[in-house]
């Protein structure tokens, strides 16, 4: 997906818009689509944020992660991970929805927090143990979307 580059209007979608829209609404229902394979153009971005963003990116739907757990696969706090995910140029194909609070609180979102909610539950698969994601030398932490739903329901 090409970044920074001007819209242009066609009588006729071409193929590559007819995909992408399936996608993006494939996502937005809760269905897995890993496999959508699309190239991003993330070479704009700083190498802090391509490593934060490829470590969203490998989040399976049905779990999710923590600020905290991503800081720990790519470096740096779990506040600047949250400022990359905030300016994620990709959302929905970067899902950035699927990271959260350490006390798995939902955290925000550009879309508001009842549409991350929303995203999430569609997701949920019923998971119940967490598991773990080797990033080059590190351990990402993958969690069920259900300890969120848990925790949203004590309140």
């Amino acid at each position: 997906m090409p970044y920074n580059v001007p819209f242009q209007v066609t009588e006729k979608p071409n193929q590559l818009l007819i995909e992408l829209l399936k996608t993006l609404k494939a996502i937005f229902d809760g269905k897995d689509s890993a496999s959508y394979g699309f190239k991003i153009a993330t070479n704009h971005l700083s190498s802090y944020a391509r490593r934060v963003l490829n470590c969203t990116s490998l989040i399976p739907v049905g779990y999710l992660t923590t600020y905290g757990a991503i800081a720990k696969a790519a470096g740096g706090s779990p506040r600047s991970v949250g400022r990359v995910e905030a300016s994620n140029p990709f959302p929905l194909l970067i899902p950035c929805h699927r990271v959260v609070r350490a006390d798995f609180s939902i955290g925000g979102y550009g879309l508001g927090e009842k549409t991350k909610l929303q995203l999430l539950q569609r997701e949920d698969r019923g998971y119940e143990k967490t598991r773990s994601l080797k990033v080059e030398e590190k351990q990402l932490s993958l969690f069920p979307i259900k300890f969120l739903l848990k925790e949203i329901g004590k309140n």
